[in-house]
């Protein structure tokens, strides 16, 4: 109680939608999965549920466009944008089938608007990306980012991406059962590299904005698997809830009561979750391997390309990473020898001018003046060394 006392009325409005957003996405799945109101009111909920939470998640990003400045306001407004399209896809898609009540034909203008969508979301989350920090400077992120997109395509392969392709599916529909996982695969590699530059006022949002393409993408990746198999029946199916919940995770993320950015004089470090989140990708790709093999399907010649140009692509990165930390050794032990160098000749030289001062019996006042004058530059000299080594 002590704890939500302290929270601002900001923070606790947050946490108040976030546990209905909790609630909320199990009841829908609920729904889905028991249809206690028949099958139709479970068609109604589902379709019209999606098109409302793509459209609340459309709102709170213009809210915090019109709150933020610079790039984080071009980034919300395209996410708007996107989100937008993506509610007036769903929008055909319930009238087709709640409205007419006829099978949604596929492809189809909902289509149009689901993946027109994707280029508006990946411009977006580049909008977020802030000056590189850590190992994410220069080029090295881009050799992460084709590592991430090897490995979420690894994964998303493993499945059901394979059984998408190999299905036996005219290629006027084939095209677009593959859009959807290759469009997702496309947004988390952008959003992933996003969160490796994330500063401390972005990093919650990242997190939730995450949270929320994970979970639309793993509904993308269900509904082109049960496409392909014929297997997508009249009333969906509970993995739905991906898209409702991944929307409403959007909307909390642009509705995130971050504080205020503080300006830094110096560039802060990466946290061990950032510098780790695109080798955890590898994880979901073994997980995929894994998979693949326990439901009966052998290793092709697509999945073993991609374990081989992984495994090519990790032994260079570690290669690199240890020339960069023998280098860096190397640039300490050359600056500790430098240091220790003209700390000793300094303090010679301090030592020198004041035990000349110590046993002269008599000096005149432009000796000492002299003296004294050397030995504050031999000190203004070691004030700007230390201050360079802090």
């Amino acid at each position: 109680m002590g704890a939500w006392i302290a929270l601002d009325n900001r923070r606790r409005t947050f946490v108040v939608a976030a546990a209905a957003v909790v609630l909320i996405s199990v009841a829908y799945a609920v729904n889905i999965r028991t249809a206690p109101f028949g099958e139709h009111a479970v068609t109604v909920i589902d379709d019209l549920g999606e098109a409302v939470a793509a459209a609340i998640a459309s709102a709170a990003c213009a809210w915090a466009a019109s709150r933020a400045v610079g790039k984080d306001r071009l980034g919300w407004a395209l996410m708007s944008i996107s989100a937008g399209l993506w509610a007036a896809g769903e929008v055909v898609w319930s009238y087709y089938e709640v409205g007419l009540g006829v099978q949604v034909p596929y492809p189809s203008l909902a289509d149009a608007g689901f993946l027109s969508a994707v280029p508006f979301a990946i411009a977006g989350i580049r909008s977020f990306w802030s000056k590189p920090r850590g190992t994410s400077s220069r080029w090295r992120v881009w050799f992460d980012g084709v590592i991430v997109a090897l490995a979420l395509t690894s994964t998303a392969w493993g499945f059901g991406l394979r059984t998408v392709y190999e299905s036996g599916a005219p290629w006027s529909t084939k095209v677009f059962d593959l859009a959807y996982p290759v469009s997702d695969i496309l947004i988390g590699t952008v959003l992933i590299l996003a969160i490796r530059r994330a500063t401390e006022y972005q990093k919650g949002r990242m997190a939730l904005l995450l949270a929320g393409v994970a979970s639309y993408s793993i509904a993308d990746s269900a509904f082109s698997y049960l496409t392909a198999q014929g297997a997508y029946g009249s009333v969906g199916s509970v993995l739905d809830t991906g898209w409702f919940a991944g929307f409403l995770l959007i909307g909390l993320a642009a509705i995130y009561p971050a504080a205020a950015p503080k300006v830094q004089t110096k560039q802060a470090p990466l946290d061990l979750w950032q510098l780790a989140l695109p080798w955890m990708t590898l994880l979901t790709a073994s997980a995929g391997d894994v998979y693949s093999a326990l439901s009966g399907h052998e290793l092709d010649l697509f999945m073993s390309s991609l374990t081989a140009i992984l495994a090519v692509l990790l032994t260079v990165n570690m290669i690199l990473e240890r020339r960069e930390f023998l280098e860096m050794l190397t640039e300490i032990e050359e600056s500790h020898t430098t240091l220790n160098q003209t700390f000793k000749t300094a303090l010679v030289g301090i030592e020198h001018s004041s035990k000349l001062m110590q046993d002269a019996e008599r000096l005149e006042l432009a000796d000492v003046r002299r003296h004294a004058a050397e030995i504050n530059r031999t000190a203004d000299r070691l004030d700007r060394l230390i201050g360079e080594m802090l």
